[in-house]
């Protein structure tokens, strides 16, 4: 739950910064395709995968 500056419940904030801070679908799908691959090929992911978006400049973990 987020809370504002004086300690009371804001959800309206909350959710707007949970939704601006989620990842968009590709990501998700370009993570989702890495771990496929590295399944197929008997390995895991065992570290974080940082994308960087060539054209926001923005990372996603």
């Amino acid at each position: 739950m987020f809370k504002n500056s004086e300690g009371y419940p804001d959800n309206t904030a909350g959710e707007a910064i949970e939704r601006a801070d989620r990842p968009p679908h590709a990501v998700k799908q370009v993570i989702y395709i890495l771990h496929l691959i590295t399944s197929l090929a008997g390995m895991e992911i065992v570290g974080r995968v940082t994308l960087k978006d060539k054209e926001t400049g923005r990372e996603w973990s």
